[in-house]
C-alpha cells in the first residue's frame, strides 16, 4: 500500500526538484498529489495551513514537514 503524500510546491524551486526525485527513486512506494503554491488552490491552501515555505509535504497521518530535509522524510518513511 502507498504512501501518500501532498506536496506543496513552488515555480522554480530547486529543493522541490530534490524531493521529486527522492521520492522517485524511494524504495518504498508513494503516491504523491502535487499543489502549486502559486495557484489559487494553492495559495488557498497556503492560507488555511500556514504554510510559509516550499516544498512542505503533509502526510496522511497528519504530520507535516517544512522545507526540504531527507532525513526527516526518511524516517516518516520508515526507512
Amino acid at each position: 500500500m502507498a504512501t501518500k503524500i501532498t506536496m506543496f510546491t513552488k515555480n522554480n524551486c530547486p529543493n522541490c526538484m530534490r524531493a521529486k526525485m527522492l521520492f522517485a527513486s524511494c524504495p518504498v512506494e508513494v503516491e504523491i498529489t502535487e499543489i502549486n503554491l502559486e495557484t489559487p488552490e494553492g495559495k488557498a491552501h497556503q492560507e488555511i495551513l500556514g504554510i510559509q515555505t516550499a516544498p512542505t509535504f503533509e502526510f496522511e497521518n497528519g504530520n507535516f514537514i517544512y522545507g526540504f530535509d531527507e532525513g526527516k522524510l526518511m524516517n516518516e518513511l520508515g526507512l
